[in-house]
């Protein structure tokens, strides 16, 4: 499913995606991959995974992980912040088509068991964690320094409601 997935988004973002202008979006990007690498930090090492990728045809939970992050992500904020609007009436309608579309996704692959949730976060934690995602890319894109902060405040509320253990010394 995430081969499928991976390929169709590799080919849509070239097709579509404001690639010959990649180098604009790639501090976001780098945005993206550092929190989802820290995600895995924080969690892998104890093994208290909020939600996990699981293992699909070729790929095992790693190997998913990391194309999800090099490939998948890189590609979704490609293509995210090519169309990205200018008017506040239109980045309104479009963050919500925008998470609307990531949690389609995310519901096919919860429905295909490719995703599965624990230690307190479920298939509507993961709702919410969609719409707030596209609202940080956009945010990161237009005023990085700051958003930075405000990812610190929210991965800082999600250690702490979900009782993540934080790695030792």
């Amino acid at each position: 499913m995430r081969i499928v997935l991976c390929l169709t988004l590799v080919l849509c973002c070239w097709k579509f995606g404001d690639v010959k202008n990649w180098g604009k979006y790639y501090p976001t990007i780098l945005y993206l991959v550092v929190n989802n690498l820290l995600y895995n930090f924080f969690v892998s090492g104890k093994k208290y995974f909020l939600w996990m990728l699981e293992s699909d045809f070729l790929l095992n939970h790693t190997f998913s992980f990391l194309v999800q992050t090099f490939i998948i992500f890189p590609c979704m904020v490609i293509l995210f912040l090519s169309y990205l609007p200018k008017s506040r009436r239109e980045v309104a309608s479009y963050l919500i088509i925008s998470a609307l579309i990531l949690v389609g996704i995310e519901t096919v692959m919860y429905l295909a068991g490719k995703i599965t949730y624990h230690n307190g976060w479920n298939y509507w934690w993961s709702v919410a964690f969609n719409f707030l995602w596209v609202i940080m890319l956009r945010f990161h894109y237009i005023k990085p320094i700051p958003a930075w902060f405000v990812s610190f405040i929210f991965t800082a509320f999600f250690i702490i409601y979900f009782h993540v253990p934080l790695p030792e010394p």
